[in-house]
C-alpha cells in the first residue's frame, strides 16, 4: 500500500541508512517538459539508467538532504521502482492503460488498474548490511541497489543474478559459497527487501484462458514516455506559435500546467 504524506512527499518502503540514520521521506516533483522530452528521445536505453537520471531530476531531497546521482545510485531497487511510480502518478495520473498478451492464444487485451493500488512490501532498514549464519561460517550481506543494476549493464543475461549477488556480499569466511548457500543468502535477502510485486488477473476474452501476468510498473512508465514524443512536440509548437515562449521556457513547464494553457488557447481559438 502506497503511504502519502503529502502530495509530494513519500515514505520509502525501505529507505537508504547512511551513519546509522534511516533516510525514507522522499521529496519529489512531477516531470517537466524537459524530463518528458529527454526519456522520448532515449527510449532503448536501460531502465537503470534511465531510473538513475529522473530521479535525480524529480526527487529533490531525502529527509531534507539534497540529492544526487551518488545517492540515487544507493537506494534499494524496490525504493527507485516505487518513486518512479509515485512520478508515473503525479505526471500521467493515477490511472493507468496497458496491453497484455495471452500466453495461450496471443490475443491482445486491455488491462487498467490504478498506480495507488499497486502492492507494496514496507520493509523499514535499520542497518546497512546483514548476517547470516551458515551451517559452519556466518556471511554478511548487504540489499540490491540502482548502482548495482547500472553495473550489471552489458554483460551476459545469464550471468547478471551472479554478479548482483557477488557485490553484494561483504564478508565470507572461508570458501565461495556452495549453490546452497547461495540460494539461502538470496532467500534472507529477499526476506528482507522491500517488494513491488504486480501480477495482473487477468482472463482471455477470446480462448477465456486464466492467468496472472507479471507487470513491470518502471518498465512501462518509460514505454509510456518513449510513445508521446510527437504530442509534446505539437504542444510545444501550439505555445510557441501563438504566445511566443521559447521551446526552454515551454519545456520548463510541468505537463498540468502546460495542457492548461493549451486548454485556455483552444477555448479562446474556438471563440474567435
Amino acid at each position: 500500500m502506497t503511504e502519502f504524506l503529502t502530495e509530494n512527499v513519500f515514505l520509502l518502503p525501505g529507505g537508504l541508512v547512511q551513519q546509522d540514520q534511516g533516510l525514507n521521506r522522499a521529496c519529489v516533483r512531477p516531470l517537466s517538459g524537459r524530463e518528458e522530452d529527454w526519456l522520448a528521445r532515449h527510449a532503448g536505453t536501460p531502465s537503470a539508467v534511465l531510473v538513475t537520471w529522473l530521479l535525480n531530476a524529480c526527487l529533490l531531497s531525502l529527509d531534507g538532504q539534497p540529492v544526487d546521482s551518488d545517492l540515487v545510485r544507493q537506494l534499494l531497487v524496490a525504493d527507485r521502482d516505487y518513486l518512479i511510480l509515485q512520478l508515473r502518478r503525479l505526471t500521467l495520473g493515477d490511472q493507468v492503460q496497458a496491453v497484455v498478451q495471452c500466453p495461450v492464444c496471443t490475443n491482445p487485451m486491455d488491462v487498467s488498474f490504478l498506480a495507488s493500488e499497486v502492492p507494496v512490501t514496507f520493509r523499514p532498514q535499520t542497518t546497512a548490511s546483514y548476517a547470516l549464519e551458515l551451517t559452519d561460517r556466518t556471511v554478511r550481506f548487504r540489499l540490491p541497489t540502482g548502482g548495482d543494476q547500472e553495473a550489471m549493464l552489458g554483460g551476459r543475461a545469464e550471468d547478471a543474478a551472479d554478479g548482483l549477488l557477488q557485490r553484494c556480499l561483504l564478508e565470507v569466511d572461508g570458501q565461495p559459497l556452495s549453490s546452497e548457500e547461495r540460494e539461502a543468502v538470496i532467500a534472507a535477502m529477499e526476506r528482507l527487501a522491500p517488494q513491488i510485486d504486480l501480477e495482473l488477473d487477468v482472463t482471455c476474452p477470446e480462448c477465456s484462458r486464466h492467468f496472472l501476468a507479471p507487470f513491470d510498473t518502471t518498465a512501462f512508465f518509460f514505454q509510456e514516455m518513449g510513445l508521446k514524443q510527437d504530442q509534446l512536440l505539437h504542444e510545444v509548437h501550439a505555445l510557441a506559435f501563438y504566445y511566443h515562449w521559447s521551446e526552454a521556457e515551454i519545456l520548463g513547464l510541468e505537463r498540468d500546467r502546460r495542457r492548461a494553457y493549451l486548454r485556455l488557447l483552444n477555448e479562446s481559438l474556438r471563440q474567435n
